[in-house]
């Protein structure tokens, strides 16, 4: 087994032997090399594309106007 750091949540993980070439080309790192140290980087301000926002659409809220026997 290979103890390897998870590219999403950047958390160890153990992988078989077999598989490591496998998760290494997923963009997994190993976790015995310094770069697995490296933070997450966050996304920028440029990096998030800007989408126009919808308006809210009105909601109509009914009263039950007969009681349950």
């Amino acid at each position: 087994m290979i103890k390897l750091i998870n590219k999403t949540t950047n958390t160890p993980m153990w992988v078989a032997d077999e598989r490591k070439d496998e998760y290494l080309a997923a963009g997994h790192r190993l976790a015995a090399a310094p770069s697995a140290k490296k933070p997450i980087e966050e996304p920028t301000v440029e990096d998030v594309e800007e989408k126009p926002v919808e308006p809210v659409k009105e909601v109509k809220i009914f009263k039950r106007t007969s009681k349950k026997k």
